[in-house]
């Protein structure tokens, strides 16, 4: 549990968004420059391109069984020969076959394309459609016709001729109207058209011949066929392109073949119907005259007149005499089924069976007047002991029922056999005579069977026949047009608004990307937020715009010395309260060229003007430069000072023109071992003096980034001032530097951003939070923020 207390916890990342949109709009000439170079590109692309129309029509797909021309169908189906009707999916299908749409393109000639060509910039602008000055007509059209390709232009020169200009010249020059021109595409002739007049001259039309393959499948492509909805059985058809009757006359004669399609679909099934009817007619008509001469040959041959009347006859009287059998033979039954009940029942509870279907009534009312005693009986006995006088009564009564109900039956009995035998005697005499009819009877009745079959077989061809006849005549389409092919005249592209706002979004994202990519692999130090915030930070110190090296000086407010100021305020606070004697401060850098001795020379200047003896030593033995920046006039230094036994520190110090309390020590000369150099106890010696000299030692010290030097002699340091140079350390290698001045365990450091810009880079804690405030006038041009006031 302990160990997770010390865990850190990462926080989120605030995004500050002021300082995100400062970045950007820093910017802004991009941002113009984006704009207007999109929005140049979108205007010539909208003035150059040809608005594209798009045209629709509603076709209703009505179902199979509702449609007249189908009706031969039905005729096959009654027959079993098929079945199954279409649908939506077939149908959207056999719109985009490349059957339909080929009858489209040669009926329209679609393979020819006039476009008429610019005078000026000689871009090919509209096709010419509907208004065409010519028309091409084609020599003879074979198969090879529609698979040639050419391209040429016609300029129109008077109402006599044209010029062509062709490929390579392999068919240029003028010729008249009428004339036939032979290319490789093929002959064929320009005429005039009624849309000819003088406007037209000089005009010149690239005329382009396109392979019939090509016009279909770019037509497959662009006509779009989808269902309305999943409720109703229509269909959409629309067509994207710049002509808005080419438009309707495609699709309107789309929906003309695929109807005079389906017509001609279903004429063949009505034909075929037909021809099959007459075929099977033809066949039945020659079995049945066979049949017919072949029951008369027999009639003929076995001298038969009405034998067939008598046959029938005595069939239908044997039929009668054995159902007379059958019912008799039941009541018999039902008789001895009702004698056994009525002996095995001794007691009168029970009620007799009726509705058995006597044709006795006697019987039927002697059964249902003794079920209406007994049912009388059992009421009575329900409040009553069986030795109640009605009771009594009742049941004697029944007993007496029993009796003649069983008598009448065996009557019954009786004359049902006698009647049996009398019926079975009749049966026998009729089966005698049907026994009798000779066997050609038999064999004739087979022969007019087969007549009949065939009989009623040909009529049933012959009205089937009749009513294909009429349903062909009368054949339509599936299909029912609701609406033909309409344009609302607003073209659909390119859309202006979209186009041009799209084109802004561009001019924005574009530049905004760049930038976006160019921040993402930058790898330099830009602002404060870029360095490790483990080390105090000390001040940011802006661009020296000029070429001075000290910009320091006594009465000085400019921003760049308010920044130095602010970092001289900020350095106090670094510094232990009880420290006695001169406080030292070195100042180093990643590398070279980040501003360390630019920066020493200034904040010693700083600190000097506020009355503190200070001195700048540079302690920078490889590649000094104070001397240069602060212009000494002695070139004897720390160096000379180090090597030279000689030599005193008096001999090195000088006072500074430029300011008053501040004495300069250069570097001296440039020893072939400064880092041996520096570990020579003379420097202690320096140092130790320096401080009970002077306030302040302000130290120019070698990068510690590059060398080993300042690293050397860092516990003579009460304060580091590492310095990085805005737009020039690298992130990368700096946090390496830190990293190991950490693990060195180097002392106390803080950081001073030197070189920063401020113009609304979006860097940093931007300007007014860096140097204070009542000085905006000096850096106007700087502030981004006073951009709008201008």
């Amino acid at each position: 549990m302990e160990d997770q207390k010390h865990i850190p916890v990462e926080q989120e990342e605030s995004v500050d968004f002021r300082e995100l949109i400062e970045k950007y709009l820093y910017h802004w000439r991009w941002f113009v420059l984006g704009i207007g170079i999109c929005l140049g590109v979108a205007a010539v692309y909208l003035r150059y391109s040809l608005p594209v129309y798009e045209s629709k029509s509603s076709i209703l797909i009505k179902e199979d069984e509702k449609s007249g021309g189908l009706a031969g169908l039905s005729v096959i189906k009654d027959l079993g020969l098929m079945g199954g009707t279409g649908n939506l999916e077939n149908e959207i299908e056999v719109f985009k076959s490349r059957t339909l749409l080929e009858a489209v393109a040669r009926k329209l000639k679609l393979n020819y394309k006039l476009q008429l060509i610019g005078n000026k910039t000689g871009f090919v602008r509209a096709e010419i459609y509907e208004n065409a000055p010519v028309e091409i007509i084609p020599v003879k059209q074979d198969s090879l016709y529609y698979k040639k390709e050419a391209a040429f232009e016609i300029t129109i020169l008077d109402e006599k001729e044209y010029r062509i200009d062709g490929e390579k010249d392999a068919y240029s020059g003028k010729f008249n109207y009428g004339a036939i021109i032979r290319t490789k595409a093929g002959a064929f002739i320009i005429n005039r058209t009624n849309e000819f007049s003088t406007k037209w001259f000089d005009k010149t039309i690239l005329l382009s011949i396109l392979p019939m393959n090509d016009v279909v499948s770019e037509l497959q492509n662009e006509i779009v066929v989808e269902a309305v909805n999943k409720e109703a059985m229509v269909l959409s058809i629309s067509l994207k392109g710049p002509q808005i009757q080419k438009n309707n006359d495609i699709i309107n004669e789309l929906i003309y073949q695929h109807e005079l399609d389906g017509i001609t679909d279903k004429n063949k099934v009505a034909t075929n119907t037909s021809k099959f009817i007459e075929e099977r007619m033809k066949f039945i008509a020659a079995e049945l005259s066979e049949v017919e001469s072949e029951g008369q040959q027999y009639k003929t041959k076995n001298n038969l007149v009405d034998v067939k009347s008598d046959a029938e006859m005595y069939l239908t009287k044997e039929s009668e005499t054995e159902k007379a059998i059958t019912e008799a033979t039941i009541q018999l039954n039902l008789a001895d089924f009702m004698n056994e009940y009525i002996l095995n029942d001794q007691g009168y509870d029970e009620l007799l069976p009726s509705n058995l279907g006597f044709k006795d009534q006697a019987i039927v009312l002697m059964t249902t007047k003794y079920n209406e005693q007994v049912l009388e009986r059992n009421k009575l006995l329900q409040n009553s002991g069986e030795k109640n006088p009605n009771v009594r009564k009742i049941e004697g009564q029944l007993s007496g029922m029993k009796q003649s109900l069983v008598q009448s039956l065996k009557n019954l009995k009786i004359s049902l056999q006698i009647e049996l035998r009398k019926l079975k005697s009749q049966e026998e005499i009729y089966q005698s005579k049907i026994s009798s009819i000779p066997q050609f009877e038999k064999e004739y009745r087979d022969i007019l069977r087969q007549q009949q079959i065939k009989e009623t077989l040909y009529l049933y061809l012959l009205q089937k026949r009749e009513e294909n006849e009429m349903t062909l005549a009368a054949s339509v389409a599936n299909t029912k047009v609701v609406d033909y092919a309409y344009c609302n005249g607003k073209p659909v592209s390119p859309k202006k608004k979209i186009i041009l706002l799209m084109s802004v979004l561009l001019g924005i994202l574009v530049p905004a990307g760049i930038i976006y990519l160019r921040d993402l692999f930058d790898r330099k130090v830009h602002g404060r937020k870029d360095i490790d915030e483990q080390y105090p930070f000390i001040g940011e110190i802006p661009i020296n715009a000029t070429s001075e090296h000290i910009v320091v000086k006594s009465g000085e407010r400019s921003p760049i010395a308010e920044a130095f100021r602010i970092v001289r305020t900020n350095m106090h606070f670094m510094f232990d309260s009880d420290h006695l004697g001169g406080k030292i401060v070195y100042v180093s850098s990643t590398k070279e060229s980040e501003g360390k001795s630019f920066v020493s020379l200034n904040l010693a200047h700083t600190i000097a003007l506020t009355g503190k003896k200070t001195v700048v030593v540079g302690l920078d033995l490889r590649l000094p430069k104070l001397q240069d920046y602060e212009g000494a006039k002695s070139e004897v230094g720390v160096s000379n000072y180090l090597i030279e036994s000689d030599v005193k520190i008096q001999d090195i110090l000088q006072p500074s023109e430029s300011a008053e309390n501040l004495w300069v020590i250069t570097a001296g000369i440039v020893p072939p071992n400064p880092a041996e150099l520096l570990l020579r106890p003379k420097l202690a010696e320096m140092f130790t003096h320096l401080s009970t000299q002077f306030d302040y030692i302000i130290v120019d010290t070698a990068p510690l980034g590059l060398v080993a030097d300042t690293k050397l002699i860092k516990d003579y340091a009460d304060l580091t001032l590492y310095v990085v140079r805005a737009n020039e350390t690298d992130k990368q290698f700096l946090n390496l530097s830190l990293n190991n001045l950490r693990q060195l365990n180097y002392g106390k450091i803080g950081i001073v951003l030197n070189g920063v810009d401020f113009r609304g880079k979006g860097y940093g804690y931007g300007y007014g939070n860096s140097i204070g405030y009542g000085y905006g006038e000096v850096d106007k041009k700087r502030n981004f923020f006073r951009i709008k006031k201008r």
